[in-house]
């Protein structure tokens, strides 16, 4: 038979002991393609596979393996008599040398994938590996190869496996037995529970027990680095899930779980109680009932007695609940070991809650609402008994304090007594009878002073929405609170909760709520009767009736009323999509607002408002507004008051059009000298970035050149003051960076030469921010600015090469705008951009750090280093020799608060860098932080005593 070329550079790459992962590929591809067969690779690699020393018999098999793991995992290159027989073949090599032990195993780990397997083979697999591997001598991968193939058969063979019945127990318990490797026992505590749950265990169900239970509870810590990442929490799971996997572990696993909680280690108890939790689940109440009032004596010492660590205390709670829920069904509920605990709990309960002046009153009730949790006839016990007592110890009560903590018991239990119920089934909750007194008491409540008391009341009541309270009472709250919100001394947190009981009943009736609460609301705030209307109706559901209610009250009563700035913001709180008729009124409410002179006190919300709306505007709607008002700005708004700027570039600026051809262009015209000429800087700013969001959306062509051309000819004026065509440059320079400009490069070469200004450098170096900053007028997405992905990176790679060139060719450069200019991009740059050009930048931003910087620049450059810190504070361990004493001088003579401020905080958070760094410069650290705690600003002194104590721990035991 003639050997096929594949085969034979195989059967070289074996004989020569050469690398094989070529051939194996080659071969691989020849099977998938069907050249070649399985079965024509095992007869030609005979020779090998016979051979008389293992070692070559071994790669030959480990050859075989690997072929068949790149054609997994379906193997449908290979029939299912090739599988038969290359399983067959594995399996009998199980039998052979020991070194060929991990090779045949890798074969059938690849053979347990797939579910092609013929009937009969997933047997013959796992007792190939029961009775021929003894699995505990093996090396940890081959063992984990063993667990991961009983896993796989488990997942597609489980019938099959189940036949094997005791014997495949018995071989599970040996091949498990004394299982030390972390990352195995994750895929053995997978295995566990779903041979505990579909195979009969007897008479080996104490010895598999004991397999898993030996390593309750876990003791594990990762080693730092761990590769693995195999943590104590995905340990502590999966065998939780193993004790918890089958009934029949009881009579085992109760007495376990007693001996733990009896353990000084909190976190025994802790596991101990989880495990407890999620057995609950799986075994039968008849199991529980000997063994509960033993766990309910753990329980109450964590909770009533000890004072514990809040996750012991959930735990026990936790598991109490669990308990109450096992004995939740009727006939489970009447089972005289619950019942005599229930009326035990019950009865001492009961007594802390009468004492709300001691610790155990809050305990008490969290025991009881463990209770209630999940056992409907448990709770309605509890709530009928419970909470007419702690309505009595209320109203014997004078003082607030244990007003307060009786009434946050009773909203709980309130709650705990509502839930899962409706207004139907309302009346099985137990609490049905005590809604009338329940209600009298809150409203009682809510007239007395006492803020807290009140939020309290109102947060009991907010549990009755929907469930417990007809018409009638519903109104007579509401009444309560409209009253409430009227008078003058409600305070801020008390308007807060009524707005969450508002907001309950508007999403349980909108109708109603709209009727009867929303109507008297709107009239008291339009009328200024009410305390915190306004920040209350900004708080309810923005639900479609709701909305237009607000809406058109509101939008019909702003020209007349005083209340504007608050009008404006509840209109921007409900203002959705496609509001076209409010974007129209509104526009033209605020274009009769402006007078000459000063704006109106309510422009910046007016503009926020249209903005939105703006945004939200269909193109053909948007089109549509640009061609009716287009001519109205120019030739009347502009011309009677220069505050229509904002209003423009809120609306404009906003559309999802833009104006084009003589439109466009008397725009631009009209609004050039208002970017430059224009004395107050507000309406500077809003017309250079109006001019901007334009620009950034006209497409490249004649048009775009034509309007930069113009404003060139603006920023490039000698006669022009320099402050203000710099602003108008760098918008200008902004929205065509965002937009990709194919000519940007121009741009941003003049924008680097400005720099050199000896007079207005730093005030382009601060115009970078503008440039890479987010814009919330406009130029976003939501203004619909034309945005390209990554040009904040683009940026920064095209301009920093050129700011470096510039730094060290010209002597004569503004330095301090050079580096003004490379500090305010950091904080826009992400890391990995930043990190290829570490190591020329980080030189020049520590000579940054100098007192005879402006202040704005230290700041700017201190803040890109603590950027840095956060993120990737190994790339600046080599400079900190160089870092610190610069940041010690500027705490201790920094001319301004801030600079020295940041100056210890960035000291402080160099901690994060290796000891083994920072440990050379510790004791000039503590020396010279002496005369900073000493600083005649507060603020520095605490930052200075911060530093120094992190510095001095520096090295010492228990030190991070």
């Amino acid at each position: 038979m003639v050997t096929p070329t594949s085969i034979q550079k195989l059967r070289d790459s074996l004989v020569l002991q050469e690398s094989m992962s070529e051939a194996i590929s080659i071969v691989s591809q020849s099977i998938a393609s069907r050249e070649i067969t399985i079965l024509q690779l095992v007869e030609n690699l005979q020779p090998e596979l016979l051979h008389q020393q293992a070692a070559y018999r071994c790669r030959a098999v480990s050859t075989i393996a690997s072929i068949l793991e790149q054609l997994a995992p379906d193997l449908k290159e290979i029939n299912e008599k090739e599988i038969d027989l290359i399983t067959e073949f594995f399996c009998s090599k199980l039998k052979d040398h020991h070194s060929i032990l991990p090779a045949a195993l890798h074969g059938l780990h690849v053979l347990s994938s797939t579910n092609r397997l013929s009937p009969g083979l997933a047997r013959s697999i796992s007792q190939a590996i029961f009775q021929d591997v003894h699995c505990q001598s093996q090396l940890q991968h081959d063992r984990r190869a063993i667990y991961k193939t009983i896993k796989n058969l488990l997942a597609l063979h489980i019938r099959e496996l189940q036949i094997l019945g005791q014997d495949f127990v018995f071989g599970l318990i040996q091949a498990a037995d004394q299982e030390r490797d972390p990352r195995n026992l994750l895929i053995l505590f997978s295995i566990f529970p779903v041979v505990a749950r579909y195979f009969r265990l007897e008479p080996f169900t104490e010895e598999f027990f004991e397999v898993f239970s030996c390593y309750f509870p876990i003791d594990f810590t990762p080693p730092a680095n761990d590769p693995y990442g195999v943590t104590k929490d995905q340990l502590c799971e999966g065998l939780r899930q193993c004790l918890a996997s089958s009934a029949h572990f009881a009579e085992y696993c109760m007495p376990l779980l007693q001996e733990k909680l009896e353990s000084d280690l909190v976190s025994a108890k802790v596991e101990a109680l989880k495990t407890l939790e999620l057995c609950c689940l799986s075994y039968h109440p008849t199991q529980l009932e000997k063994w509960i009032d033993t766990f309910w004596k753990c329980i109450r010492r964590e909770v009533l007695i000890n004072v514990n660590t809040e996750e012991l205390e959930h735990a026990s709670l936790d598991a109490l609940a669990a308990l109450s829920r096992a004995f939740a069904a009727n006939e489970e509920f009447k089972n005289p070991a619950f019942t005599k605990l229930l009326k035990e709990i019950l009865s001492e309960c009961q007594g802390h809650l009468c004492e709300p002046e001691r610790r155990l009153m809050t305990p008490s009730s969290y025991v009881l609402l463990a209770i209630c949790s999940g056992n409907a006839p448990a709770c309605a016990l509890i709530v009928s008994r419970v909470i007419p007592l702690l309505m009595d110890q209320y109203r014997i009560r004078s003082q607030s304090a244990p007003r307060q903590f009786i009434l946050n018991c009773l909203n709980k239990l309130v709650q705990a007594g509502l839930y899962g119920f409706t207004e139907i089934d309302v009346a099985q909750s137990g609490i049905s009878p005590l809604i009338p007194t329940l209600l009298e008491l809150y409203l009682e409540v809510l007239k007395e002073d006492d803020a807290l008391l009140c939020g309290l009341s109102l947060q009991g009541l907010g549990h009755f929405v929907g469930i417990g309270l007809n018409h009638q009472d519903l109104e007579k709250v509401n009444q309560s609170l409209l009253g409430l919100l009227q008078q003058p001394l409600t305070t801020g947190h008390t308007i807060e909760e009524i707005g969450r009981f508002f907001y309950k009943c508007a999403e349980q009736n909108e109708s109603w709520f709209v009727e009867k609460v929303l109507v008297k609301l709107l009239d008291m705030a339009v009328s200024d009767k009410a305390n915190g209307i306004f920040l209350l109706l900004r708080n309810l559901p923005p639900l479609p009736r709701i909305r237009a209610q607000v809406l058109s009250q509101l939008l019909a009563r702003l020209e007349q009323s005083e209340l504007r700035l608050e009008m404006l913001k509840t209109l921007a709180y409900f203002a959705q999509h496609d509001e076209v008729q409010m974007f129209h009124q509104l526009h033209s409410w605020a274009l009769k607002t402006l007078k000459e002179g000063d704006p109106p006190t309510s422009l910046e919300a007016t503009c926020g408002v249209l903005r939105k709306l703006a945004s939200s505007l269909s193109s053909e709607d948007a089109t549509q507004f640009i061609d009716e008002q287009i001519g109205r700005y120019i030739d009347q708004h502009l011309a009677s008051s220069a505050w229509v700027v904002p209003i423009m570039e809120a609306t404009l600026g906003s559309l999802d059009a833009t104006p084009v051809g003589q439109n466009l262009e008397k725009l631009i015209k009209t609004l050039e000298p208002l970017t430059i000429c224009h004395p107050n800087a507000d309406v500077r700013i809003s017309a250079c970035r109006l001019v901007a969001a334009l620009i950034n959306k006209v497409p490249e062509g004649h048009e775009l050149e034509s309007i930069l051309d113009s404003l060139r000819t603006k920023w490039q004026d000698p006669s022009a003051d320099r402050n203000k065509t710099v602003c108008l440059f760098v918008w200008i320079t902004k929205a065509l960076l965002m937009r990709s400009y194919s000519k940007l490069d121009q741009s941003i070469q003049e924008l680097v030469e400005f720099l050199n200004d000896p007079t207005h450098g730093y005030l382009v170096a601060e115009g970078f921010k503008t440039i890479l900053g987010e814009t919330e007028e406009c130029l976003n997405f939501d203004s619909h600015a034309n945005i390209r992905l990554m040009y904040r990176q683009r940026f920064f790679q095209e301009v920093v090469p050129r700011l470096l060139k510039l730094y060290r060719e010209s002597p004569s450069c503004n330095k301090s705008a050079c580096f003004a200019a490379i500090a305010n991009q950091l904080a826009f740059i992400p890391e990995g951009v930043l990190v290829a050009h570490i190591t020329t930048l980080i030189p020049l931003l520590i000579q940054c750090l100098n007192i005879e910087q402006p202040d704005q620049l230290i700041i700017s450059t201190i803040t890109a280093f603590m950027g840095l810190m956060s993120d990737n504070v190994n790339a600046i361990e080599e400079y900190i020799s160089s870092l610190v004493p610069r940041l010690l001088t500027l705490a201790k003579d920094g001319l301004t608060m801030d600079v020295r401020r940041l100056a210890l905080r960035c000291l402080s958070q160099l901690r994060k860098a290796q000891t083994v760094v920072l440990l050379p410069l510790r004791s000039e650290v503590i020396l010279r932080l002496i005369p900073c705690l000493d600083d005649k600003k507060r603020l520095v002194r605490r930052e200075a005593a911060v530093a120094r104590q992190k510095w001095a721990m520096l090295g010492q035991a228990g030190c991070d």
